[in-house]
């Protein structure tokens, strides 16, 4: 064999390899197989202009259901309704207005929804974020606190009487950095800075850790509630930390691994709410969590103490 042939077959079985390497990992992570049409359902998705939530309102409008997409922004929500259209002219999409680092905001969105779409099938509390810098709700609560889990606490409390009467389904986006969290009540909704060597954010997995918590607490109150973790996925949420190019290098490995699409994270969000279901085996009481389409345990020792303080915190916080 030549030396230029060598050098040609190479790199194309190492391209291969990787591809196939690739594959076989996204259908380990599964997709939803039931298309079963959704015309009359309502689901109502925060933060649905963008990454996950974006991708779970497209897949729940081609399905002919009735999305609310809650979002901070309604020219982003416009804009995300454009993109949506563009692939399918299924389903009704409304856009109304929620920022979740305020109260104010919360309470009028819940209004609007009391009012407008009071029959409503599903709530998936999806939006969140992680940032690098100290940032604030209007309540003055550091944002991975006050967003990813209060805004949302706020939210289900405020719509309770209407899922109750809807029986409907309570969907939150938690993370599997929950396994590596504990909750501070030392510094609650107070900006903790990173401890040296520190490589993940403690708050982002923290405020995950409290979505999980905020879930076991509804399930034991006897809602229909549904947690789960999408996996690793290439969106905007870190859109604050400003990757150098260097980075792309460095994490290639992981990339190739571990980063799923968007739209593939967001199968574990569709899964959970339309088909996953809870038993007296697997629940968020008994710390089993929806990832790779199906139930998992989870990792983490969950404390019935914790769990009981965090939701009367909560309540505290906003009524502050």
């Amino acid at each position: 064999m030549s030396a230029s042939l060598l050098y040609l077959l190479v790199p194309v079985g190492v391209g291969a390899s990787l591809y196939v390497i690739r594959k076989l990992r996204e259908l380990q992570w599964g997709w939803v197989r039931n298309n079963a049409p959704l015309r009359g359902k309502v689901f109502i998705i925060t933060g649905a202009n963008t990454g996950l939530g974006y991708e779970t309102a497209r897949a729940l409008a081609a399905r002919q259901a009735t999305v609310i997409m809650a979002c901070r922004s309604m020219e982003r929500a416009g804009e995300a309704i454009r993109r949506i259209r563009q692939h399918t002219p299924e389903g009704e999409l409304i856009p109304i207005e929620l920022d979740l680092a305020s109260f104010a905001s919360v309470r009028d969105f819940s209004e609007a929804i009391k009012s407008r779409y009071p029959s409503f099938d599903c709530l998936i509390n999806n939006a969140g974020l992680a940032m690098q810098t100290p940032t604030f709700t209007k309540e003055n609560y550091e944002v991975h606190y006050g967003v990813n889990h209060l805004g949302h606490f706020l939210l289900v409390d405020l719509l309770k009487d209407n899922i109750r009467a809807n029986a409907a389904r309570i969907v939150i986006v938690s993370s599997k950095m929950h396994e590596r969290a504990k909750i501070d009540f030392d510094n609650l909704g107070k900006w903790v800075d990173r401890a040296r060597g520190e490589r993940t954010n403690s708050l982002y997995n923290n405020s995950k850790l409290m979505n999980f918590y905020h879930a076991r607490e509804l399930y034991k109150q006897g809602y229909n509630v549904h947690v789960l973790c999408p996996g690793l996925c290439h969106t905007d949420f870190f859109r604050s930390y400003n990757p150098k190019w260097y980075h792309y290098v460095l994490f290639s490995p992981i990339v190739l691994l571990f980063l799923r699409s968007a739209r593939q994270g967001a199968q574990n969000i569709i899964y959970a709410a339309t088909d996953n279901v809870n038993t007296e085996e697997k629940n968020p009481v008994t710390g089993y969590f929806v990832t790779n389409v199906k139930q998992t345990k989870s990792k983490m020792k969950f404390d019935e103490e914790t769990s009981e303080r965090l939701w009367r915190e909560s309540v505290k916080a906003l009524n502050a």
